[in-house]
């Protein structure tokens, strides 16, 4: 026995030993708390037990601040528009700006982390558009493309399998197991504060604002829910899945725990309760309060569906790639889809596996830490369980058969038919580029992330004829409950090589002369915001000063060029890496006229996901990706040719 093994065994040991005093109250459950805390301790690292050594998110310089801003407005104004900006700037300097800043200076004075509440507040849960097509990101699992390929008849099997190692992840977040994540240049210590919010964890809707529940504990903590849901034909079922001793059940158990409710739930559809997810928050908050007061059982159903550690479906949709996957996990059937969930695990005819996943609780990251954990397990085991099923019977599964009357069921076919008529606008793409991928861009000591956001650039700029104000994910996780900052990409230096780009007579000297200081830029860019030293977060939080004060809105957040560079959540370009795995993520746009792209980047291949509105007359993911096709080529070329030069 290998020594994580003999550590799970004794823990797990332990934690029978004292979880049977409790049972016969030989011990208080706040002393069999402390002795497992004790006892986790003992047994080395663990998931969050730095949480309360990391440092506090600090507060950008004011100056800095606006100089940044400036910058990331030049390129999407006029001169005339950049001087009124230039003077806006300066207002705020010489007016509000500084009262605001020794605010904001206080409030971080007295919080480890002074944007957390007001970012799920204000990013999130004020938001009262549907979740769908809206907020909600998608994951593609790519175990077909070594293990499963797509085939009928194999979704009970496969999602069985897949469940079970998303159990096991659980697992390890509920035993305090899973290793803490560290920057790869220096091993700092990230923030896991987000994992506690993986599982467990639903948004509930709210008039003007929503809240978030959870109900995932460590062992140490408490009790945590043993169970998902199962959304089918309509209806949905509360079912088992956690044995004895926190222990996933097996995959056998769990497909024959789905097979059950199947068969129950295929007499005749449901009432389709889970559509009213789809609807606007006010609305549904509405509905949910409207179901509440018919039954008490309702108001139980809601309690369970929102406690689950997951919410799972079987799709009827045959997809056979990443695309397809994103195309119904973003805008497919509105019906057995719990949207506020954390997690929404689909299952598809074909057998491959999609997930439609709240945003709120945790940044994709997660996901895709998740995700990977399960693609490693599958390739490990050659994507099969050959493991013992014990001889055990389990809780058969539950329906929460919901009372509704005429107004719910009428709610739910307009959220559907509204649903359906925007899902029908969304195109969705996520094809492989195969000719290189990060092994090439490393070998001339470049960023793959830098590269793949200025070849973004170029794509847009060759198709549209004009630099787009652009969004990428900057991670504040190295700071104490840090999530996200923006890095407005769309540079000037990025700008003026584009525009090289496209001159029939610029030098092979002057497209890499350019492109190299673009990339330089973007590099810079990133770590000023993954070192708490972005814009935007601290454009928010002077806003936000200034509503809560009372004063009349500063002319910096409504000047125009604020919106053409972006601000007020309008970038053109909605864009994030989701990793060096070859686990892929996708979103819709943040805008009607813009584009969505997440993207992956491998040692031979870059992967991208992309969306844009079929109803604007200018987009097309389809010609975006072939510009950016292009400018990959392109890119390779300038540093090979000018490699050669070089060496002759």
């Amino acid at each position: 026995m290998s020594l994580p093994e003999v550590v799970h065994s004794f823990y797990n040991r332990l934690s029978e030993f004292l979880s049977t005093w409790v049972q016969f109250k030989w011990i208080p459950e706040r002393l069999h708390r402390m002795v497992l805390q004790f006892a986790l301790k003992a047994l080395g690292e663990r998931t969050w037990q730095y949480q309360d050594t990391l440092p506090p998110l600090p507060v950008p310089d004011l100056q800095h601040t606006m100089d940044r801003y400036l910058e990331s407005v030049k390129p999407h104004v006029t001169a005339e528009e950049y001087k009124r900006a230039e003077e806006v700037v300066r207002q705020f300097l010489d007016g509000d700006g500084p009262e605001l800043q020794r605010q904001l200076l206080d409030r971080a004075s007295t919080r480890k982390n002074w944007l957390e509440d007001w970012w799920l507040e204000f990013a999130y849960l004020r938001f009262r558009k549907p979740l769908p097509l809206n907020l909600n990101i998608a994951g593609s699992g790519p175990y077909f493309e070594h293990g499963w390929s797509p085939q009928e008849g194999t979704t009970l099997e496969r999602g069985a399998l897949f469940l079970y190692h998303l159990l096991q992840f659980w697992k390890l977040l509920r035993t305090e197991q899973l290793p803490v994540d560290r920057l790869a240049r220096g091993g700092t210590v990230l923030d896991m504060d987000q994992f506690r919010r993986f599982y467990c964890t639903t948004r509930v809707p709210g008039q003007d604002v929503d809240r978030l529940v959870t109900a995932f504990k460590s062992v140490s903590e408490g009790p945590c829910p043993t169970y998902m849901t199962f959304l089918h034909n309509d209806r949905i079922f509360k079912i088992e899945v956690i044995g004895e001793n926190d222990e996933p059940i097996t995959p056998p158990e769990i497909q024959e725990q789905l097979k059950a409710a199947m068969r129950m739930a295929e007499c005749e559809p449901g009432p389709g309760v889970s559509v009213l997810t789809a609807a606007d928050r006010d609305q549904w908050a509405k509905l949910r309060d409207r179901l509440v007061e018919l039954d008490d059982a309702n108001a139980y159903n809601l309690d369970v569906i929102e406690q689950s550690l997951v919410g799972f479906c079987f799709d009827d949709a045959f997809t056979t790639n990443h695309g397809e996957n994103f195309t119904e996990s973003l805008a497919g059937c509105v019906r057995n889809r719990w949207f506020d969930k954390c997690i929404s695990v689909l299952s598809f005819r074909s057998g491959t596996i999609a997930t439609n996943n709240d945003h709120t609780p945790c940044d994709g990251m997660v996901h895709i830490h998740c995700a990977y954990y399960i693609d490693c397990q599958l390739k490990q085991n050659d994507c099969t369980w050959k493991g013992h099923v014990p001889d055990r019977k389990l809780p058969p599964p539950e329906e929460l058969v919901f009372t509704v009357d005429d107004d719910i069921q009428k709610a739910v076919k307009h959220a559907e038919q509204q649903y359906n008529n925007q899902a029908r606008d969304l195109e969705v793409i996520c094809p492989h580029f195969t000719d290189y991928g990060k092994k090439f861009v490393r070998s001339f000591n470049l960023h793959p992330d830098a590269y793949v956001q200025s070849a973004l650039q170029l794509a847009y700029y060759r198709l549209h004829g004009r630099p787009a104000p652009a969004y990428e994910t900057g991670m504040t996780r190295q700071f104490y409950h840090g999530r996200t900052e923006t890095v407005r990409s769309c540079t000037q230096e990025a700008v003026e090589w584009c525009k090289v780009m496209t001159e029939e007579k610029a030098t092979l000297e002057e497209k890499k002369e350019l492109m190299i200081r673009a990339l330089k830029k973007h590099v810079e860019l990133m770590e000023e915001a993954k070192s708490g030293h972005g814009i935007d977060r601290h454009l928010m939080g002077l806003q936000i000063l200034a509503m809560q004060n009372g004063i009349p809105m500063p002319t910096i957040f409504t000047d125009p060029a604020y919106v053409k560079s972006g601000g007020g959540g309008n970038f053109v370009l909605s864009t994030s890496i989701v990793g060096y795995t070859p686990c892929p993520g996708a979103c819709a746009p943040m805008v009607p006229h813009g584009y969505g792209s997440f993207y992956k980047i491998e040692p031979q291949r870059f992967t991208i996901a992309m969306t844009a509105w079929k109803s604007d007359p200018e987009t097309s993911v389809d010609k975006l990706f072939e510009n950016l096709r292009q400018a990959l080529l392109d890119m390779k070329d300038i540093l090979i040719t000018s490699s050669a030069n070089t060496n002759n």
